[in-house]
């Protein structure tokens, strides 16, 4: 959040003379293993403790002076909305909503999720004179080398904002394939450069198998449109189109091909 945004969101909480509103998020656990993966539950609420219904919410990563927005969720009939995600380091959110011209606008309580390595495993093994000795086997203390996909997902989620132009791969601007191309290239994986040669370069797998840092792609088998990273929970990070920026967005279309890197 930039000093002038942070500057007009305190003048709007500050106005008496609009509605109160009242934003709390939660996880559903407070300490995860790398890679672990948990659910924030978003309510918004109204002065009179009503729902605050079909408001856009937005998901706050806190780190000491900066804020980052990581996505923006939409409160159903409850006033609810839920986001899941998998984390690789502790991580403190917040959840704002930005107030319209008869509501206030308000500030969520931040919350922490601490990841942390679980303890090592602890085995019996049979000593050289016959007596049983406790072994300790480490399980891991970082995220496996296996969890490409997870990683990728990180890695996509630290470009969020930058913009979109056609034809750029990186750092500092993306299209599409070449978003995806320069996440799995940090990762060891050498993507070709359209979404059309990407396709044809993953492993197809179903809907239903789809796993975050799968890819998702729009269009025929021939002639693939547009493409994204899977983050999970029916979300995908993408470079969307000229104009826009880096985010995080819902799969647009019950249409569309999931790729794995091999």
């Amino acid at each position: 959040m930039t000093d002038s945004a942070a500057a007009a969101l305190a003048a709007a909480i500050a106005d008496p003379s609009r509605n109160f509103t009242t934003v709390a998020i939660a996880p559903d656990r407070a300490t995860v293993a790398p890679n672990g993966e948990v659910m924030f539950t978003v309510r918004a609420a109204n002065t009179d403790g009503s729902p605050l219904i079909g408001s856009a919410i937005r998901i706050v990563a806190v780190n000491g002076p900066k804020w980052t927005t990581t996505a923006t969720l939409r409160t159903d009939a409850a006033g609810e909305a839920r986001i899941s995600t998998r984390l690789l380091s502790t991580t403190t959110l917040t959840a704002v909503f930005d107030g319209s011209g008869a509501l206030r606008p308000s500030i969520a309580g931040a919350t922490t999720v601490t990841v942390q390595a679980p303890p090592p495993a602890v085995r019996s093994v049979r000593t050289g004179g016959g007596q049983s000795g406790a072994v300790s086997t480490p399980t891991y203390s970082a995220v496996p080398s296996s969890e490409i996909g997870a990683k990728a997902v990180y890695l996509a989620s630290l470009q969020n904002g930058k913009p979109y132009v056609y034809g750029a791969a990186g750092p500092y601007a993306f299209d599409c394939s070449g978003y995806a191309q320069y996440v799995y290239r940090q990762l060891g994986r050498n993507l070709p450069r359209t979404a059309q040669q990407q396709f044809q370069a993953t492993i197809r797998i179903p809907k239903s198998g789809k796993q975050p840092g799968d890819l998702i792609f729009f269009g025929s088998p021939s002639n693939i449109t547009h493409m994204g990273i899977y983050a999970g929970n029916g979300y995908m990070w993408a470079a969307p189109r000229t104009g826009s920026n880096v985010k995080l967005q819902l799969i647009y279309s019950s249409t569309y091909y999931v790729g794995r890197v091999r």
